[in-house]
């Protein structure tokens, strides 16, 4: 099906009015909003008639809009051949910093781009350290040693900052190039905090630059910083309408702090930005990471019935829409719809039955066989378990092509690990289960899960719950709410486990919780939700709010 985009406007323009409005301080309120990307000022040495471009260059750049961003330097360096600087804005569209891998073809049109950048002759000393820092990021890069890479780059980004003090294009790149070298397992989030420094005093100062509000949402996304984040998600969407990915970054921090209809509203403003791009060009992937958003927002409200019409919809959407940079893409997020949504509404024979993905031996196959190990566990299926733990072994050494296999307790095994975790539940291990989840546990606590995967902290405490410790998976339902809140199935479960521990008041509090989240629900969770009701009929006080 689908979306109606008449419809969706209306939606937008009652649901999330601020997704268009601007502050009487901002330099672009006359600008319309489908138009607007925020404002930028990066001086460049080339011919003054082609300033204008290069600015809408960067302002694309900032919200990872490269294709777009691609043509408007392309667009520059036409009309200025000898703009150095030009070159130097096509080679950053093609390496996806901070947002997904580079491909062969990437780095091979990025390298050629910085060899322009060396060889035109118009450009300042300035622009000579941006070209040279660049060049830190592409010599000799292979995806295996890319965080050496990373660090490379935001060294010489931090000297560009240090010799220019006064560019403030240069400190925003380079607190950029700090949240890229931040590597996966560092739970110090030194070089993100560090990220975060830089940014934090220029959010008002700038309050139309679209890179340092981005830049901060994806510093602060993760549990211990989220609430730092929440201002600069605001103020985001209001900057860069225009962009579909400005759109839906807010809905990051609204997610990490549980703010479910704030995430809704966001992804809602994405989703029309995208569906009116696609009419007559790719980027069908950011319709599709909204839509991701949107059905797993949906699903920890409540309205499921809204979370199954998002799976629906996202079968109609072509993948030759897709941008061929994120063409792996596709195949991942067509997996993760029907996943999420049958682990979500805890639909165990529906989670078993899941089919693995033709197109993707990648992440795609490690969702859907987690959701078989899930199924496995809680249906008890031995065979089913250790069918899941066999094939995910096959497709670890499938996919690391000769190289050693990531070791358990590493984030790259972090979805093995989980399903190894249930399949020693399947067993009877509960205990194996427990000391398996727990590190991916304490680490998500530190960097945050992954932006629409289950907690799992939340599988610890489900497990604890089902092998007969309630107050043990009492306990962990809480520590997971701290770094996940809201979530619809932790709401629940520690209720549950409450009450089977014998904790009346505070279990009656999530039941509460939970009903107060989910008004006007729809679907399966409505079963759930009647037996809460059932459940507080008991409470003395009988006060169901």
């Amino acid at each position: 099906m689908r979306p109606n985009i008449a419809l969706l406007h209306g939606l937008i323009a009652l649901l999330f009015p601020l997704s268009f409005a601007q502050s009487h301080d901002h330099p672009s309120d006359n600008v319309p909003p489908h138009t607007r990307l925020g404002s930028v000022s990066f001086e460049i040495s080339c011919h003054p008639k082609v300033q204008q471009d290069f600015n809408h260059g960067i302002a694309l750049l900032h919200s990872f809009w490269h294709n777009e961003a691609e043509g408007a330097f392309g667009k520059v360096a036409a009309a200025d051949p000898q703009c150095a600087i030009a070159y130097w804005g096509e080679a950053m569209t093609h390496f996806h910093l901070y947002l997904g891998e580079t491909s062969p073809a990437d780095l091979l049109a990025g390298n050629g781009a910085l060899n322009n950048a060396d060889k035109a002759t118009e450009k300042s000393s300035r622009e000579i350290a941006y070209i040279r820092a660049l060049h830190a990021l592409y010599d000799g890069y292979k995806p295996d040693g890319k965080y050496t890479n990373f660090k490379l780059y935001a060294y010489a980004m931090e000297t560009v900052s240090a010799s220019y003090p006064h560019d403030l294009e240069a400190k925003v790149f380079y607190a950029l190039a700090l949240l890229a070298a931040s590597p996966p397992d560092d739970v110090s989030l030194a070089l993100t905090r560090k990220a975060t420094e830089i940014l934090n005093p220029l959010l008002h100062e700038y309050p139309d630059h679209p890179g340092i509000a981005h830049y901060l949402v994806h510093a602060c996304d993760n549990p211990e910083m989220a609430q730092q984040g929440l201002e600069a998600a605001r103020q985001y969407a209001r900057i860069a309408p225009a962009s579909p990915h400005a759109l839906h970054m807010p809905s990051h921090i609204f997610a990490r702090l549980g703010l479910w209809q704030e995430d809704i509203r966001s992804n809602l403003a994405s989703q029309v930005a995208a569906e009116n791009i696609i009419l007559t060009n790719v980027g069908a992937e950011n319709l599709l990471h909204a839509m991701e958003f949107l059905e797993y927002g949906y699903l920890q409200t409540g309205h499921d019935d809204e979370a199954r019409a998002i799976i629906v919809a996202s079968r109609t959407i072509n993948a030759a829409k897709v941008d061929p940079r994120y063409a792996s893409y596709y195949p991942i997020v067509e997996a993760r719809f029907p996943v999420l949504y049958a682990i979500e509404t805890r639909d165990w024979v529906s989670a078993a039955h899941l089919e693995q993905p033709i197109y993707d031996e990648g992440t795609g196959q490690q969702l859907t066989l987690l959701a078989h190990a899930i199924a496995a566990g809680h249906l008890h299926d031995v065979s089913m378990a250790d069918a899941a733990v066999h094939d995910m072994d096959l497709l670890m050494v499938k996919r690391s092509k000769g190289r050693p296999v990531p070791k358990s307790g590493t984030p790259a095994a972090t979805i093995p690990d989980e399903v190894l975790a249930w399949a020693a539940f399947a067993r009877g291990n509960w205990d194996t289960a427990v000391d398996l989840l727990r590190p991916i546990a304490d680490r998500q606590a530190k960097v945050g899960k992954g932006e629409v995967e289950l907690p799992a902290r939340e599988m610890l405490a489900e497990i604890q719950l089902l092998s007969g410790h309630p107050s043990d998976g009492f306990r962990e339902y809480q520590i997971s709410l701290k770094s996940d809140p809201n979530r619809f199935n932790a709401l629940l479960g520690a209720a549950d486990a409450a009450l089977q521990s014998g904790q009346r008041a505070p279990a009656f509090t999530y039941y509460r919780k939970l009903l107060k989240n989910c008004s006007g629900a729809t679907g399966p969770a409505l079963a759930e939700l009647d037996r809460v009701r059932a459940t507080l009929l008991t409470s003395p006080s009988r006060r169901l709010q």
